[in-house]
């Protein structure tokens, strides 16, 4: 026996000898076991068999192939295992395998093909068993979508039989023609080939020499190959037109013998679509479906340039390779997600260049001792740093600045043997320290208290090395408070600060006679003439009362600091006065001043409040000319803040009397003090706040930040610091209200609670859309600033003595919530897409702000969306659809809105007419429903696709959208399950051991179960039963005689139209009025119904049926009845009118209106309400949908030619 490499030249098996023979037997328990050797060209196999399987393969022959029954030797009872008759009978079988090949050299018998195991090594048995195999299950797989498995053997065999001159099915059976094997990879989606190394079973068939051919796929989404060489893969370019997702395993030494096999052809080759001056030899088409490339566990030494194929790539695994540099990826201006773990990578230099919207990057395993590379990464979110050579603390410095960063992993590094090295990491990441989660571990609140702690101690040591290395002149200590000074709860947590706590005290006291010379003292109280103590306004305002002294002292901070005052002061204070308060609930404090029914349940979340003042700014303090405006200081700070308020007011000598801003879940609630009256009353009082106070409430979803509002990434200069750090422009209705807060970090804290609490609304919210000069929408695209606010004491505390004071310092600029989008650029596809989809009906009537969003072209789109509309973080816009739509609250009254389809909700922008009558000229007001899809139940589709409801958990959650077009619905309901599918999770960057293949093949987008479809997101789509139709077809059967057979009134078409009515006008032209209709198409007549089309299905909420039927027939006639349809923009534009002659017949709807039976002016009144003529009944119908339109024009002709046995006359009109 000779063993053959497969490196050899690869023939047609066809064409290549058969041979058998038995090499030898084997005696296992009582019986012997010949081993046969098969050879088919280099191909060498080998079978065992005992003679009984001869025996039942020769009885099976003889009855399918008449072999002669005498050819096998005959069987041995005595002496049966003896040794010559074992080797008599091994050649007396040999001869018989032999003489059957011989007899059968073209085709081989499925008996003999599968005793020899032809279906496992041999090309046409391994294909002839896969077809027959795809015969009987391929339709199933199919339709489940699974992961299908193909060996490189099977596909080999497959290839070869291709390049065969042979009829599909040589041996005759029809269950295993090639075809099917062909019409299967048409149609197949996903596949996974894995090779092996070794030799296949006991063949010397090695899988990783065998060439095969993939052009015969033309339908895959995803494939992966692993053990397979590179150089035996064919026709893989063929997959680029489909393929999303590819990955290659232990099979490639290079990237470009995977996406560009033809540069072993071309020395010089580009992309297309790229403008070279260089000579090329060749032009590859790029990947474009192509989103996710894992080319993990290979052999890989460099990122080469054939990536440039690949730019909508946004998954990009090159785990457990050779690489030792990053380079090339800035071609993938998609790329979000890349793993480039366990490789050689050692340094990492200037990567923002190569990785610009990155979010998550995987580099453990490699070799790195620095991280300055990544400083500049600004919207990673995920950074896997393990198993590196990490060493030094500092390192982390170059990325605890990435503002998007939550989650770091820098386990298995060196510095992780450094005591307390968590703290000591989060540190460096400032106020950012409780965003950040380290080694897949949150962040616990004893952390952050020594976080806090390691920050104050380098504040101070910073603040020590500064004033002793200054060589300019001395600064005053007022210059350097707000980095020496603490608020005491940072010290107070562990005793093992107790000795900072005692040094920073011991320098506080030595430095206090120098403190207080460089101050102004305002006021200077012994404890013990301190008469009362309290919080008038839970967590903004302390009052302080002197004894014998009439004044009260009203002290705002922020809650946490007037908390630790009032803790500090309070057990001195006690020792000798009894009349101190602790400090009283917010939620409580603020239900005093409302009545009982005003304060719901929903309100009990009520956030802190914050001190402002309304200002009515001109023009010359607007947001453009703030820069120039003298008001405003150009080189020094205001020395408080309320005297800064004071350059905003007309009188300089007025006093400001402040107010306080609260949130609650549904409100804006304003508290406004009259701190004179209140001063004066008794402090013991019970009702002593609400008699000098007044609170008014603004709903949330009428309030919303001001639209003309500049963009708050520009440049910040001196001269409108406190601009941009405390004001704050509202819009409550059409007016517009100017904040100003005199805390900086008042007007963050308000806008993260006013953009959380105003998302979670679940009612209809203005929105505001400001336009330019020339009418177009005005959108704004930069991202916030995310500088850290530093919180500043506004007390100092001794033991014996209250001092007061007021410092000279603005804190920096204060971080703005803002929307970003998941990538950059959105894709062409889907902008292009948007563009299509931002077309309006022409019968829908549009306000003065939809008019403007119907307007809007390319990355407008998406500019108006995420600046106006988006409401959550990396929300993606998805589909844009123009209709009417119903509210379950208000069912008769449809409107004009603009559905906008996202990846976290649907938003319904309503059309406003009153927004036109205003006199703002620089925006437009608009209302929008916001649809969260975590709230969305079920989806119930209408007849014929003509209309679909969303519903929730609330009637406020029951929208109907009359789309009156079926492809409008399709498209939208196709959308909207393809977003709900998106909800689930986003890979994990860190490598699997899970197979993804076999996980993939687990999902399914839902299951039809009777009418209804579960989505795999646990939403249901309804859709119309045989019970519903079967009801509307009772509702039109029973206004005819009984005399009418029942299967003439079959429903042909059920379309939504509108019935065109005349109204006189004043001037020469009439105007037309559209009244909703529902027209239904049997087989002998047309009918019209108002129908409800929001309260059916009962929602499980309902207690009652409604008041109105789902379906009410208003009018009906005759197909044979009809005289001509009427075509043409004469009536309304694309309107048909279907003249019917006036012949009333008792099988007819006559009776629904007394005056069908009138006569004289009642008929005439009727008729000329129609526009027809005498005798003659008109039905002017617009049928928006441009498909309904022409099907029912076909399908009413085909009927009245059925029933009148001529053509249905068609007239055109002007």
């Amino acid at each position: 026996r000779v063993d053959v490499k497969m490196d050899a030249p690869h023939l047609p098996e066809q064409s290549a000898e058969k041979r058998v023979r038995i090499i030898g037997s084997e005696l296992v328990e009582n019986y012997t076991v010949y081993v046969i050797e098969v050879n088919v060209g280099y191909h060498s196999w080998t079978v065992k068999h005992r003679y009984s399987d001869f025996h039942d393969l020769h009885e099976k022959l003889t009855v399918e192939k008449k072999i002669d029954k005498h050819l096998l030797p005959p069987k041995k009872i005595i002496g049966k295992n003896s040794k010559s008759l074992v080797e008599k009978r091994q050649k007396e079988l040999e001869v018989y395998l032999q003489t059957l090949l011989s007899r059968f050299p073209a085709s081989t018998p499925k008996v003999l093909s599968n005793f020899l195991l032809f279906h496992f090594y041999e090309i046409n048995g391994i294909a002839a068993a896969l077809a027959e195999e795809l015969f009987n299950k391929g339709e199933q797989w199919l339709a489940a979508g699974e992961v299908f498995l193909l060996r490189p053997l099977q596909l080999y065999a497959v290839t070869q039989q291709l390049k065969l001159a042979k009829p599909t099915c040589a041996n005759g059976d029809a269950t295993a023609d090639l075809g099917h094997i062909l019409d299967f990879t048409c149609r197949l989606k996903y596949l996974k080939i894995p090779g092996m190394k070794a030799a296949v079973g006991t063949s010397n068939i090695e899988e990783q020499s065998l060439p095969f051919d993939l052009s015969i796929f033309k339908s895959l989404l995803q494939i992966e190959i692993s053990d397979c060489d590179a150089g035996q893969i064919e026709g893989l370019p063929s997959l680029k037109p489909t393929l999303a997702t590819l990955s290659i395993h232990l099979s490639a030494s290079s990237m470009k013998e995977i996406l560009v096999p033809e540069a072993s052809e071309f020395a010089q080759w580009e992309p297309e679509g790229v403008d070279t001056d260089c000579p090329v030899t060749a032009i590859i088409p790029r990947w474009k479906m192509l989103t996710t490339l894992d080319m993990s566990r290979n052999f890989i030494r460099c990122i080469d340039d054939s990536v440039k194929l690949i730019p909508e790539v946004e998954f990009l695994d090159l785990s457990y390779n050779e690489l030792s540099l990053v380079e090339n990826l800035q071609h993938l201006y998609n790329l979000v997600h890349l793993d480039l773990s366990f490789n050689k990578l050692t340094v990492l230099e200037g990567v923002h260049t190569k990785l610009g919207n990155i979010k998550t990057l995987n580099l453990s395993g490699n070799q790195l001792e620095t991280l300055s590379g990544l400083c500049k990464l600004y919207s990673l979110v995920n950074l896997d740093l393990s198993s590196n050579r990490l060493a030094q603390l500092d390192e982390i410095k170059h990325i605890s600045t990435l503002p998007c960063l939550e989650k770091l992993s820098l386990a298995d590094n060196p510095m992780c043997i450094i005591p307390d090295y968590r703290t000591k990491v989060l540190a460096q990441f400032c106020d950012r320290a409780s965003e950040v989660c380290l080694n897949g571990t949150t962040t616990t609140e004893k952390e952050l208290d020594t976080v806090e702690v390691l920050k104050a101690i380098q504040k101070a040591k910073e603040a020590k090395d500064r004033m002793a290395n200054h060589e300019k002149k001395w600064k005053p200590w007022t210059a350097s408070l707000s980095n020496l000074f603490l608020p005491p709860f940072l010290l107070s947590y562990t005793t093992t600060n107790q000795e900072f706590t005692n040094q920073l005290s011991v320098q506080i006291m030595s430095n206090l006679e120098e403190l207080t010379e460089a101050l102004e003292i305002e006021l200077v109280v012994p404890y013990t003439n301190v008469e009362t103590f309290q919080f008038d306004i839970p967590e903004v305002c302390v009052s302080l009362k002197v004894k014998s002294n009439n004044k009260r002292w009203f002290f705002f901070s922020d809650a946490q600091s007037l908390k630790e005052m009032h803790s500090c002061i309070v057990p001195h204070v006690n020792q000798t006065n009894e009349q101190v308060s602790n400090s009283p609930n917010t939620q409580l404090f603020i239900q005093q001043f409302l009545n009982s029914w005003d304060f719901e349940e929903s309100e009990g979340s009520v956030k802190s409040g914050h001190l402002i003042h309304f200002l009515n700014l001109d023009s010359s303090t607007s947001d453009t000319n703030v820069a120039d405006n003298p008001q405003f200081p150009k080189n020094s700070l205001p020395s408080d803040v309320l005297s800064q308020i004071s350059l905003f007011e007309s009188d300089q000598d007025q006093t400001s009397n402040p107010m306080i801003l609260f949130l609650t879940s549904r409100h804006l609630c304003i508290l406004k003090v009259d701190f004179v009256a209140l001063a004066s009353r008794d402090p013991s009082e019970a009702s002593m706040m609400r008699s000098c106070s007044k609170v008014t409430r603004i709903p949330l979803s009428f309030t919303l930040l001001d639209p003309k509002q500049g963009c708050s990434c520009r440049a910040v200069s001196n001269s409108r610091l406190f601009y941009d750090e405390n004001v704050l422009e509202l819009m409550v209705g059409h007016e517009c209200l100017t904040v100003v807060f005199a805390l900086p970090q008042d007007k963050f804290m308000f806008l993260r609670e006013f953009t959380q609490l105003r998302s979670n609304l679940r009612e209809i919210k203005t929105i505001a859309l400001q336009r330019t000069k020339k009418g177009h929408l005005k959108v704004h695209s930069c991202p916030a600033s995310a500088t850290p606010t530093e919180r500043i004491p506004t007390t100092i505390l001794t033991v014996d003595i209250l001092h007061c004071f007021f410092f000279n310092s603005i804190p920096q600029e204060v971080p703005r919530p803002h929307l970003t989008l998941s990538l950059l650029y959105p894709a062409k596809s889907l902008i292009q897409q948007l563009m299509e989809d931002n077309q309006c009906p022409s019968h829908l009537s549009l306000s003065s702000s939809l008019l403007l969003i119907s307007s809007l072209k390319g990355d407008q789109l998406v500019h108006f969306f995420h600046n106006n509309i988006a409401e959550m973080e990396n929300e993606e816009l998805k589909h844009i659809l123009w209709t009417s739509v119903l509210f379950y609250r208000s069912p008769d009254v449809e409107m004009t809105a603009c559905v906008l389809l996202s990846t976290k909700a649907i938003y319904f922008i309503l059309d406003d007419k009153a927004s036109s009558l205003t006199n703002q000229s620089n925006f437009l007001i608009s209302f929008c429903f916001t649809f969260k899809l975590k709230d969305l139940q079920s989806v119930n589709v209408g007849l014929f696709d003509q209309y679909f409801r969303v519903m929730g958990p609330s009637a406020d959650h029951i929208i109907s959208c009359l789309t009156r077009d079926s492809y409008g619905t399709h498209r939208f309901l196709q959308q909207l399950m393809m977003v709900l599918s998106l909800l689930e999770k986003v890979p994990s960057p860190e490598p699997s051991e899970l197979d993804f293949y076999s996980q993939f093949g687990k999902k399914s987008t839902g299951k039809m179960v009777n009418y209804e479809l579960v989505h795999s997101s646990k939403v249901k789509f309804i859709y119309p039963s045989e019970e519903e139709i079967g009801d509307l077809t009772f509702i039109v059967a029973e206004r005819k005689t009984p005399q009418v057979p029942s299967h003439s009134f079959n429903i042909i078409l059920y379309v939504l139209v509108f019935q065109v009515h005349i109204v006189p006008g004043q001037t020469t032209q009439n105007q037309t009025v559209l009244q909703p209709k529902t027209l239904i198409l049997t087989s002998t007549g047309v009918f019209l119904l108002d129908e409800d089309h929001i309260s059916y299905p009962l929602p499980e909420f309902a207690k009652e049926p409604p008041q109105r039927d789902k379906y009410r027939l208003t009018d009906a006639r005759r197909i044979r009845d009809l005289d001509r349809v009427l075509m043409g923009y004469q009536t309304y534009p694309q309107a048909l009118t279907l003249v019917f002659d006036d012949v009333p017949r008792p099988d007819l709807l006559c009776h629904l209106t007394m005056d069908h039976f009138a006569d004289g002016d009642g008929k005439g009144d009727r008729t000329q309400m129609f526009g027809g003529a005498e005798g003659e009944v008109q039905w002017c119908i617009f049928v928006p949908g441009a498909d309904s339109r022409e099907r029912l024009i076909s399908l009413l002709a085909r009927q009245w030619e059925t029933l009148c046995s001529r053509e249905l006359p068609v007239e055109l009109t002007g």
